[in-house]
């Protein structure tokens, strides 16, 4: 067990990180002390949606779909995308 002495701002703030994340404050104070991500709920549903999405044009470019140059674009792109989100606030 560990205990922390917060002022009321802090643990306000710590708080709110935790709700927008979907943890608890332990759980988020345990992810960060271990380098862990934290992720918003809305941006881990943002990431599967993305993989899913890429799984999709992924497979209208590897079987020779129309425009598979436009295909290979959409999947850079959306890689990119969830790179971007999994890194999260900087």
């Amino acid at each position: 067990m560990l205990r922390v002495r917060l002022t009321p701002a802090e643990w306000a703030e710590l708080t709110a990180i935790a709700d927008a994340a979907g943890f608890t404050v332990s759980d988020l104070v345990r992810r960060r002390a271990l380098g862990r991500p934290v992720l918003a709920t809305a941006d881990a549903a943002l990431i599967r949606e993305l993989r899913r999405q890429g799984g999709l044009i992924k497979h209208v470019y590897e079987t020779g779909g129309a425009h598979t140059a436009t295909a290979a674009q959409a999947l850079r792109a959306i890689v990119g995308a969830i790179e971007h989100l999994s890194r999260g606030p900087s």
